[in-house]
């Protein structure tokens, strides 16, 4: 796996393209001289003003502005905090009272609400909404970062506990990076991609970054609106582009969606959750393109890639990246055969070093340089990983362990169900019971009767769920996978009144 210095992350791409255009967003256009000089700038106010060594906390939307504080971060050895343009002032106030940052740049939409924050008993000691005011200071050599030093934390959006702030050395970052470039395997400087997941969490960090290392043209989207997402293509005709799945269920199901409006896409590929069967299917009706998935974490990302799907089982996960090993064991940490399903393990260069002032988690979940994922899977004998569930939400129903993942793969083939949820309730009597959430496909209905029988062909009886709900769509994490929390929530209180 190559070795990428972060610090430098533009230099060959700013000596050999100077003036190829690097990013684009609304009507703001940069080369990669531009960009770098920009970030050489912003890293000498860094630095000037002591910043080394210390965090920089940013909220600002995706956008030419936060990409060069990120690069300008990394060349001056700070570290970058970027909350999410979405979050509210509670859960931003939260991550600096974690975290302690110095800085803290906002885009101007957000000015009033951050001005209501008391942010007078925090670490903060300036708050800057003019970006032009960083970038008056003349570029300058900078000593190097030590490879140990953090790059970056991002604050996850956890579904049962309050967010985490996961953090990435240099070295990490440089790991996840090349793991990306191994993993897509066709991106190079003629490679273009537009980029509606914010670069402010994981989704679009791993998007961004690897491709202007390349020296790509990324096109920077706000957000995801499926009717923009048409419009994009038809302009920038991008060779890669990515979604969540419930993103790529809205690109399917576009009433002016032509085959010719892919035409120019060489790469597709989604994370985030398991992506069903009939949404692979009728994506590569649509556009004649597999979707290439990929499993990770904002712990760790990428650990394995499906290039080729696999269109009759779900949960399939591949093959491991690039010098990412991988472990199935049991509760007792012991090395399980092939086909047999047990919490998955991994090491690897792109390992985040851990979570910021969480040594009791840390010690936890990372033993000799092995990341406990809570994820479970199991390696089949052609040595492809699949996933079948998490740690933590095993439904243990009258002392039989049932995982989620098996409700769902089972309700996602009735022909009317386009995405299923699972989770386990507390039942006075068995412990716990299952019970499942519905999307149907357009046009479909099902009553929970028919579904209940239908289940009774695919799964054991103690599996069934005792109730099945249908809704219109799921409620998401930032990540893009399904907020469980929410929708326990949501029936729990349901079922109270």
């Amino acid at each position: 796996m190559m070795h990428i210095d972060i610090a430098k992350l533009l230099d060959d791409a700013s000596v050999r393209h100077p003036n190829k255009l690097a990013l684009a967003a609304g009507e703001q256009q940069l080369t990669f001289c531009e960009l770098r000089n920009m970030s050489q700038r912003l890293a000498a106010t860094f630095m000037s003003a002591g910043l080394t060594g210390e965090r920089v906390a940013t909220l600002l939307p995706n956008s030419p502005e936060l990409i060069v504080c990120y690069l300008a971060c990394w060349t001056a050895g700070v570290t970058m905090v970027p909350f999410e343009y979405i979050d509210a002032p509670p859960e931003i106030l939260t991550g600096i009272q974690d975290c302690k940052p110095k800085w803290l740049i906002v885009h101007p939409e957000r000015l009033d609400e951050v001005s209501k924050m008391d942010l007078s008993k925090t670490s903060i000691q300036k708050t800057v909404h003019d970006f032009s005011t960083l970038l008056t200071t003349p570029p300058q050599t900078l000593p190097p970062p030590s490879p140990d030093t953090l790059a970056f934390i991002l604050y996850t959006s956890g579904s049962t506990a309050l967010p985490k702030g996961v953090t990435h050395s240099h070295t990490s970052a440089s790991g996840i990076i090349a793991s990306v470039l191994s993993a897509l395997n066709k991106v190079d400087n003629k490679t273009s991609m537009v980029i509606h997941d914010s670069v402010s969490h994981m989704g679009g960090w791993i998007e961004a970054f690897p491709l202007l290392y390349c020296g790509a043209t990324i096109i920077l989207d706000r957000d995801f609106d499926v009717a923009h997402y048409y419009k994009q293509l038809r302009k920038w005709r991008p060779s890669v582009t990515s979604a969540h799945v419930h993103q790529l269920w809205e690109i399917v199901q576009f009433p002016q969606a032509h085959r010719e409006d892919f035409a120019s896409i060489n790469t597709v590929f989604s994370g985030g959750d398991e992506m069903p069967i009939p949404l692979q299917r009728d994506f590569m009706t649509l556009t004649g393109l597999p979707i290439q998935t990929g499993w990770g974490m904002t712990e760790a990302i990428w650990l394995t890639i499906a290039r080729e799907p696999n269109l009759q089982q779900r949960g399939f996960l591949g093959k491991p990246v690039d010098k990412v090993q991988l472990r199935i064991v049991d509760k007792a940490g012991y090395d399980l055969p092939k086909g047999e399903s047990g919490e998955i393990w991994v090491k690897g260069p792109m390992v985040t070093p851990g979570y910021w002032n969480r040594p009791e988690i840390n010690r936890a979940i990372l033993v000799d340089g092995w990341l406990h994922t809570g994820d479970t899977g199991l390696q089949d004998n052609s040595g492809n990983y699949w996933f079948t569930g998490r740690v933590k939400q095993i439904i243990e129903r009258s002392s039989e362990n049932i995982t989620p993942g098996e409700i769902e793969q089972a309700l996602c083939r009735h022909p009317a169900v386009a995405e299923a949820i699972a989770f386990g309730i507390p039942d006075p009597k068995e412990g716990q019971v299952p019970i499942a959430y519905i999307c149907l496909k357009p046009g479909q209905a099902v009553s929970e009767d028919d579904l209940k029988s239908f289940l009774a062909t695919q799964i054991a009886d103690f599996k069934i769920p005792v109730k099945v709900l249908t809704i219109d769509s799921m409620p998401l994490l930032p990540s893009g996978k399904i907020d469980r929390k929410t929708l326990a929530q949501n029936y729990d209180r349901t079922a109270s009144n």
